[in-house]
């Protein structure tokens, strides 16, 4: 006798999964590859994504790589 429904076990990739900040479901691909965010939370926190706290008086933070750059510091 063989089963009635063959058993179906999609790639890792596929695999749905939740993102980290909105909680809705996304492939496991596309959170591995934004870490661990789904693609419209990276769309709409990109323009926040590089900004770090930097406070040179009371010593927190640090100059973030692209800022010295630009600024040549």
């Amino acid at each position: 006798m063989e089963p009635a429904t063959s058993p179906f076990r999609p790639s890792i990739a596929s695999r749905i999964v939740s993102c980290l900040w909105c909680h809705q479901a996304t492939t496991h691909h596309d959170v591995t590859r934004n870490r661990g965010l789904c693609g419209n939370c990276v769309r709409d926190n990109v323009e926040t994504s590089w900004r770090l706290i930097y406070d040179r008086d009371r010593h927190i933070g640090a100059i973030p790589s692209n800022l010295r750059v630009a600024y040549r510091l």
